[in-house]
């Protein structure tokens, strides 16, 4: 009798070590994933930002340099890049980069067009012959030059 209640207690000990064995395991596990989801969702956020701004930087300098000339408009919010008979209009749209093309003998003005990079204003002046173009999202900025043909 003394062993059978020797290896039943045994057998309890057993299985009651094997299962804090396998709650620590799910613990670790669930720590693991909350530390990597937080850590993505940063680099997420990050990466979002930097690539908006970024992006309509490169995106504004090579319509610049594929366009004949190009105009900046008087405050530098906006740009009119002519390439034939067509004007290439980019400019702050309420917060966001808007774009739309025009004829080169209509009036050309900074408002409407189609939103390319939401959440993203653009600056834009001259500096020594050259480009400058300015683009923030949210707190990432990036800054491109460029020269046009003309």
């Amino acid at each position: 009798m003394k062993t059978f209640l020797g290896r039943r207690l045994a057998n309890s000990v057993s299985s009651v070590g094997s299962m804090m064995l396998f709650l620590i395991y799910a613990a670790c596990s669930l720590i693991m994933i909350a530390v990597g989801a937080a850590t993505y969702s940063r680099i997420s956020e990050g990466f979002s930002g930097t690539f908006s701004s970024s992006a309509a930087v490169r995106y504004v300098t090579n319509k610049i340099r594929s366009g004949d000339r190009a105009v900046i408009e008087n405050d530098g919010n906006g740009i009119a890049v002519y390439s034939g008979e067509l004007v290439c209009v980019i400019m702050n749209d309420g917060g966001n980069i808007g774009e739309r093309n025009v004829r080169a003998d209509s009036y050309i003005d900074y408002y409407g067009g189609d939103v390319i990079f939401p959440e993203t204003t653009i600056s834009v002046g001259e500096q020594d012959g050259m480009f400058v173009i300015c683009a923030s999202s949210g707190d990432e900025v990036c800054v491109g030059y460029c020269r046009s043909k003309g």
